[in-house]
């Protein structure tokens, strides 16, 4: 296998160390990118970039990510073949590599604190592969030559695969350091909301605990009065229930004896009771005779409205009259407009007419004012029997007076006799009362007075 030249090595690491650049917004170097992250691992002084042969160029190689988050490139193999060839061909020892010239390795130290970006790194790789093939004819061998380009294309993509590294590297440091920040913003925002929550919680409990005390105290004061209160009242209930003991007691003995006489006068209203049935006898037969008094009055009323019915007709016979010789004035004041003569005599015999019917009118009052009188003499009638039976009930007192049991029982009885007759003097009086309204409700016109015709 040829080795390719030293100006087609260059072109090639040029371009693959143009295509290593940093992918970052507007076209930004890598060295800015570098010094934002400023936690990235930089290139010291002391690091060197050594390449062991030559490796593959095949970019479609697959990587492998190791534990610590670092590409691995499965082209160590290759290396390890180019060290054995590049140590056959150099005939040299293994500590060779520390006398190197300054043209290998001379070109990629920079000064300690500085990082060179992607451009400035392929320019560097250019001109120092433009040196090599300057001097190679006039310094090196062929053997050297051979040497000089295979390691610096073994430089170059072992270059171009650590700046890949790094790429990733800071990346994700840069991720990591976006997302520490947020999160350090965001906690200190959540630090400030708390601690402006601590303030106010603390005021808000500073504010509570004196709220508490005042009311403390106020629950204090007013239980402490409450207290009082209600010792007071106990105390007074206290005398209250003594006074109210003493006065039970009091009353417990009064009743005991009120008990001893209540014991003596059931045994006299005992006694009392059996002559107030012997009296109730009697009462029932006062009262029978009373109720056969009623059916006689109930025989006079009887008759009454059959008066009054009689007087009734009569009293629509006669209205009936009138309206017709009222009738008979008119049609005889309409035949004799033109005579006087006539007209003079049926104003006297209206006249007439009209005398006979007042005088009728008397006599119907006059019955009215009979049938009247007789009702209040029936009604005075019965006072006077309730009136007797209560002289005889007066008697049986005056009888009774020696002995108070009987006059006890006696004055029970007259009551209860009295009180029927007021019972029965009551209805008696209604029923006298309904007789009069139905004789003014039925017969109005016996009470008006009708005012005389004018003269035509």
């Amino acid at each position: 296998m040829m080795a390719p030249s030293v100006d087609q090595g260059a072109q090639h690491s040029l371009t693959v160390v143009s295509n290593a650049n940093f992918c970052t917004d507007d076209g930004s170097s890598a060295e800015s990118n570098g010094k934002e992250n400023s936690r990235c691992s930089s290139l010291s002084d002391g690091e060197s970039f050594e390449c062991f042969g030559e490796g593959d160029m095949d970019t479609g190689t697959p990587q492998s990510l190791s534990g610590d988050g670092v590409l691995r490139s499965p082209r160590n193999d290759g290396l390890k073949r180019n060290t054995w060839l590049r140590t056959s061909l150099r005939r040299s020892s293994p500590n060779n590599h520390e006398n190197l010239p300054n043209r290998r390795w001379g070109s990629f130290r920079q000064p300690s604190g500085k990082r060179l970006g992607s451009n400035a790194l392929a320019s560097q790789l250019y001109r120092s592969s433009s040196f090599n093939s300057s001097g190679r004819s006039s310094t090196c061998d062929t053997a050297d030559d051979i040497y000089s380009d295979v390691s610096l294309e073994e430089d170059v993509l072992d270059l171009n695969h650590k700046v890949q590294m790094l790429q990733q590297q800071m990346s994700v440091l840069a991720d990591n350091q976006t997302n520490t920040d947020e999160r350090y913003t965001r906690a200190k925002q959540d630090n400030a909301t708390l601690q402006a929550r601590v303030m106010m919680l603390e005021e808000q409990l500073r504010e509570v605990e004196l709220r508490s005390e005042d009311r403390l105290a106020e629950e204090e004061r007013r239980h402490r009065e409450l207290v009082a209160r209600v010792d007071r009242e106990k105390q007074l209930q206290v005398e209250n229930c003594a006074i109210r003991l003493q006065t039970l007691e009091l009353e417990n003995t009064s009743l005991r004896e009120e008990a001893a006489r209540c014991r003596a006068q059931a045994e006299r209203l005992r006694a009392e009771k059996t002559t107030v049935t012997e009296q109730l006898g009697e009462a029932e037969s006062i009262v029978s005779s009373l109720q056969d008094e009623v059916a006689a009055l109930r025989d006079q009323e009887r008759r009454h409205k059959e008066c009054a019915h009689a007087n009734q007709l009569l009293v629509e016979e006669l209205t009936l009259e009138v309206d017709r010789l009222r009738l008979e004035i008119h049609t005889l004041q309409e035949l004799n407009q033109n005579s006087r003569e006539p007209q003079t005599q049926l104003q006297a015999q209206l006249d007439s007419l009209r005398q006979e019917h007042r005088s009728l009118q008397e006599a119907h009052e006059e019955l009215q004012a009979m049938i009247l009188s007789r009702g209040v003499e029936e009604g005075r009638n019965l006072l006077s029997s309730a009136n007797e039976s209560h002289s005889l009930a007066a008697e049986l007192d005056d009888m009774s007076q020696d002995d108070p049991e009987q006059e006890r029982a006696e004055d029970l009885k007259i009551r209860s006799a009295y009180k029927e007759s007021q019972e029965v003097i009551s209805h008696l009086r209604s029923y006298i009362d309904g007789i009069l309204l139905l004789i003014v409700e039925n017969c109005p016109r016996l009470l008006e007075v009708k005012p005389a015709d004018p003269a035509p």
